[in-house]
């Protein structure tokens, strides 16, 4: 192979590194992103669920929910800022349903989240577009 082949596909490949890197992004990637809408406190006011919007993609990216949890005082468990929840198709970004079953588990526009469990977090990367098509 000549020199200028093997130098392309170093070139390409890292192009594909750098598109797959920068579009595969994890809930920690948010900590601190969004403007600030609502919270509602944990029943034993151990922990807040946070919500915010992440608009910042103007007209080619739609408004995002970020929902993220902070622990206070001596909670079972720290949290700072932890996403829990980020939505892209989320029906009322702007006045998100957000209320606690328990003091470990949030119901966020119908989904159930346990704070304990990452499992059950919330990312509509792992639900798009399965749940358009039904």
């Amino acid at each position: 192979m000549s020199k200028k082949r093997i130098i392309l596909l170093l070139v390409i490949g890292i192009v594909i590194f750098w598109i797959v890197d920068k579009f595969n992004v994890q809930l920690d990637e948010l900590k601190g992103r969004g403007k600030f809408i609502t919270y509602v406190e944990s029943p034993t006011k151990e922990y807040k669920a946070i919500a915010y919007i992440i608009n910042d993609g103007g007209a080619t990216v739609r408004a995002q929910l970020r929902v993220g949890i902070d622990s206070y005082g001596p909670a079972e468990r720290q949290f700072d800022d932890k996403t829990i929840c980020w939505d892209i198709d989320a029906p009322h970004k702007g006045d998100p349903q957000i209320k606690w079953i328990d003091n470990h588990t949030v119901d966020v526009n119908g989904s159930k989240i346990d704070i304990y469990n990452e499992d059950t977090y919330y990312n509509w990367k792992d639900h798009y577009p399965s749940e358009k098509e039904e």
